[in-house]
């Protein structure tokens, strides 16, 4: 009698030690699944222009997630097929936070970033993609089916490694390419004083890209460029501004020097503050 008892409760207890690495492994494919289409939606609803992602993967216990090999194509018309690639990227959050309407984030790091600028005329890449990025919400609350997404909160964001090709029209006596090393930028507190989604922080690392590159590029770069480029940071930057003034600060100083038409469409920009050398 005690053995067939014993040999019962052990089947149970195999039985629930298979449910459970069933689950954990419907969990792992479907909720990687779910992550990789619901990054490369709002990336590609962002900037609209198709996002792919090679690959994502979460640990659901300890809260870390980490991608590999992000890829933003060009918009229509360009030369080269892509806009930007990131090598890697990591998230540490609160895994408890997924339950509720606002998603705690410790960490963001983003590593290995290539960016490709090309000219196209009297525009580029970069000023079109900066033009399609979304504008700041109102803040007051909008119905519950009108929502995009949960909202984020990131303590602290990092973007490392960051290189940049420019393809310039052809000129005699220039350089058809230059190529520009970004300095790390560091974001702090990214919407502790608004609401943000996904497609509104891409909007924010797009911009904190776009800043770096316009202050790296001064002197380099030619004018009508980082004027169209500061132009854009300028509107994009005022929205954030209004929408959250605790994001950071130091872009708009650390670029004062890019000229008067430059430095005149970057003053509406505060939203960022970089990481010290």
């Amino acid at each position: 009698m005690k053995n067939g008892f014993r040999k019962i409760i052990s089947m149970i207890v195999i039985g629930l030690l298979v449910l459970i690495v069933v689950a954990a492994l419907l969990i792992n494919i479907f909720g990687d699944v779910a992550l990789k289409t619901g990054v490369e939606t709002g990336a590609s609803k962002a900037m609209k222009v198709d996002v792919t992602l090679n690959d994502i993967s979460l640990a659901i216990l300890a809260g870390k997630l980490n991608m590999n090999s992000l890829v933003v194509e060009n918009p229509e018309g360009y030369q080269n097929p892509t806009f930007l690639e990131l090598g890697h990227g990591f998230v540490d959050l609160k895994i408890t936070s997924l339950l509720s309407d606002t998603i705690e984030i410790e960490k963001i790091q983003l590593d290995n970033v290539s960016v490709t600028i090309e000219q196209k005329g009297l525009s580029n890449n970069l000023k079109e993609i900066l033009n399609n990025l979304p504008k700041a919400e109102p803040t007051e609350e909008k119905p519950a089916e009108e929502k995009t997404g949960k909202n984020l909160l990131i303590k602290q964001l990092d973007i490392e490694s960051v290189k940049v090709t420019v393809k310039l029209l052809p000129v005699p006596g220039r350089a058809d390419n230059l190529t520009l090393d970004l300095a790390p930028i560091h974001m702090e507190n990214i919407g502790s004083g608004e609401k943000i989604n996904t497609p509104q922080l891409v909007s924010k690392i797009l911009l904190a890209i776009a800043g770096a590159i316009a202050e790296k590029g001064k002197g380099v770069l030619p004018l009508d460029m980082i004027n169209s480029i500061g132009d854009q940071l300028s509107e994009q930057g005022q929205q954030l501004l209004e929408a959250g003034k605790d994001v950071g600060t130091g872009i708009i100083e650390s670029g004062k020097d890019i000229g008067k038409e430059a430095t005149d469409a970057l003053k509406g920009l505060n939203p960022f503050q970089r990481k010290e050398e």
